[in-house]
This record gives structure tokens, C-alpha cells and sequence, in this order.
């Protein structure tokens, strides 16, 4: 068992082994929370754009949807007339000065979530481990008027004019403890003081329920499966009524959400093999069966696809977050609001 599955079994279950580090939990509290105050307390010391700046980030390690989500911002501003424009850090990989991300970009060497982001939002994107800069980098460049940060929401050398916090619906906060005795950035009560919290779901959970907040359910909603060169697509109640021995692999932080969908779109997980890799895993051709139907993350199959993988029948499921309408004009008056309010072009 890897050391990430060992921590998420003690954070998200049973198991509370980490424990053993809760004589920690009052110095890590008291860094975190003064972190954030002293941003509080001077924010003209961060870096403010010339034009809105929306984070999508989380209080928590592992998977949440923010991918899904900066894609859904990025099409409904751009059919709301504003020319979006994303940034992000680059997991996983070294880069020495802001770098574009292109839709034919490696993974390899801008990281596999934003060349997902390129191709699936057509938005100028850059990544930089100083957010600040990739901003100044993108409004130098290019002519976007808004801002999406890719994560970042405890990044406060960058100021930001809407904060929206991705919750899992089924993980919640876990043991609603701080890092490393639980999963969380920061405190639970920090997501009172976001602008949206949003979980990927289409119902209330009982971890979504014991937080006591306003939050917005918005469900993933599948497309096709498409093959691995991009040739083919297949229905997937067809795929999975026809083809019942699967093998689902992933390298994410939440590989339990994807098999949630699967199993909401027909697979048979009891006749399914599945392989997990860490978050971000660097895939070589021997992680990929050589024969047998295949399926991945639309992420995953980021850094596959340049495999040349001698099995033909490897697939990825693309998903796309359904905002709801309501969501959707809570969004759009707070950001008018924010026009009005400060000196953006």
C-alpha cells in the first residue's frame, strides 16, 4: 500500500493512525490562521491584476473537481462576452519562468491537469509555481479580462475578487483535521468565508450536511468515451453492457469518484480490475495492460497518449460540470458587482 493511500485510509476512514501527530495541531493551526491574517490585514501587500481574479481551489489535499469547474467558468464567461485567461502551477513539474500551455503542450513538462485545460476550455493558459507572476505573464501576452486560478486559494501573495471552495460529496472534510492529521489546508470554518462552495454531486451527503453551509450541488455529467488517439467514440451503456471485463486505472487524487460514475453509467465494477497510481503519476507504457479494454481519466489519459501504447482498446471519459442556472446568476451579479466596485479595466 503507497504512503498516499495509507494517509487517505486514516484521514477519509477508520483508521486514525495519524493521530499520532495531533501534539503538532496547535503550532500548524497557529501558522495557517496567521498566514491568512496577516493577508487580511494588508492585502495591498498581494498582488492586485487590473483585471477580476477568480481562485477554484479547496481546504483539502486529493481531488474535488476544480478542473471541471475552471472549464465550466471558462464557457460560461466566455458566452457572457469575457475573454477568460487561466493560470495554474504546474504540478509535478520544474518550471523556471511563467510558461504557456498549449493544447499540443507535454505533460511532462507543464503537468498533465493544465494541458487538460488548454484543450478543453481553448483559453490562453500559464502556469507558474508564483501565481502572481503567471498572471502578469498572461495580461502581457495576451488580451483576457478575467482571471481563473487553478487552484491557489492559499496562495494570498495573489489578491482575489471571487473565491470558490470544491468539496467532495462524499469525502467532505474527512476528520476535519489539519494537515498531516487530517486532510485540510486550512480550518473547517475558512469556508464560511468563500464566496461559493460547491460540491460535485447531484444530492446532499451526510459529510456535505454536518457543515452547516450554503452549498451548491453541481453534478459531472458524461459524454462518450473516446479512444486514446482520439479516433473513436463509444457510447457508454453500450460500451458497458457489451464489453463487462474492464479495467479502470487512474493516477488522481480521488479515484473513488471516478469509479462512482462508472458504475452510475452501467460498468460492473464486480467483474472490473483496476490498477490506482498516485496523483499525478508519470506514466510508462508497462502501467497499461497490452490487451483487454481499458478506461481512464480524461486527465491520465493526458500523459498516455504519448505512449504509443500497443493496445488499441484504451479509452477516457470526458465529464463536464452541469452549473446550476441559479449558480450560474449568483456568479455573474457578485462579479458585475465587483466591476463596479474597484478601479478593473
Amino acid at each position: 500500500m503507497s504512503v498516499e493511500s495509507l494517509f487517505n485510509r486514516a484521514w477519509y476512514g477508520s483508521c486514525g493512525w495519524t493521530h499520532v501527530f495531533r501534539p503538532l495541531q496547535p503550532l500548524i493551526r497557529k501558522a495557517v490562521l496567521n498566514k491568512r491574517k496577516v493577508f487580511l490585514a494588508n492585502p495591498d501587500a498581494a498582488y492586485k491584476a487590473p483585471v477580476p481574479v477568480i481562485v477554484v481551489g479547496n481546504i483539502s489535499i486529493g481531488g474535488t473537481g476544480k478542473s471541471p469547474m475552471v472549464v465550466a467558468l471558462c464557457k460560461l464567461l466566455s458566452e457572457e462576452g469575457y475573454r477568460p485567461g487561466i493560470v495554474s502551477r504546474g504540478h509535478g513539474v520544474k518550471i523556471q519562468t511563467p510558461t504557456h500551455v498549449y493544447p499540443n503542450s507535454l505533460a511532462n513538462e507543464v503537468g498533465d491537469e493544465p494541458v487538460m485545460l488548454a484543450r478543453r476550455s481553448a483559453c490562453p493558459m500559464v502556469v507558474f509555481a508564483k501565481r502572481a507572476e503567471a498572471v502578469k505573464h498572461l495580461l502581457a501576452t495576451t488580451d483576457v479580462n478575467i482571471i481563473i486560478s487553478d487552484d491557489g486559494m492559499q496562495h494570498y501573495q495573489l489578491n482575489r475578487d471571487i473565491e470558490i471552495a470544491m468539496l467532495d460529496a462524499k469525502r467532505g472534510v474527512g476528520n476535519g483535521h489539519l494537515l498531516p492529521v487530517g486532510p485540510l489546508r486550512e480550518p473547517v470554518e475558512r469556508l464560511k468565508d468563500v464566496d461559493f462552495v460547491v460540491s460535485v454531486s447531484d444530492r446532499m451527503t451526510p459529510s456535505l450536511i454536518k457543515l452547516d453551509l450554503p452549498i451548491t450541488l453541481a453534478p459531472l455529467i458524461p459524454t462518450n468515451l473516446v479512444s486514446l488517439d482520439g479516433s473513436k467514440t463509444l457510447d457508454c451503456h453500450s460500451a458497458f453492457v457489451d464489453r463487462k471485463k474492464w479495467h479502470m486505472m487512474a493516477g488522481i487524487g480521488n479515484p473513488e469518484r471516478f469509479v462512482e460514475t462508472l458504475k452510475e453509467l452501467g460498468l460492473k465494477y464486480e467483474d472490473a480490475s483496476h490498477q490506482w497510481f498516485a496523483d499525478h503519476h508519470s506514466f510508462v507504457v508497462s502501467d497499461i495492460p497490452m490487451s483487454g479494454a481499458v478506461i481512464m481519466t480524461e486527465k491520465d489519459a493526458v500523459k498516455c497518449q504519448s505512449l504509443l501504447l500497443p493496445n488499441s482498446n484504451a479509452w477516457y471519459l470526458p465529464v463536464s460540470l452541469d452549473l446550476p442556472l441559479g449558480f450560474q446568476r449568483a456568479f455573474l451579479e457578485k462579479l458585475n458587482l465587483i466591476k463596479m466596485d474597484t478601479p478593473h479595466e
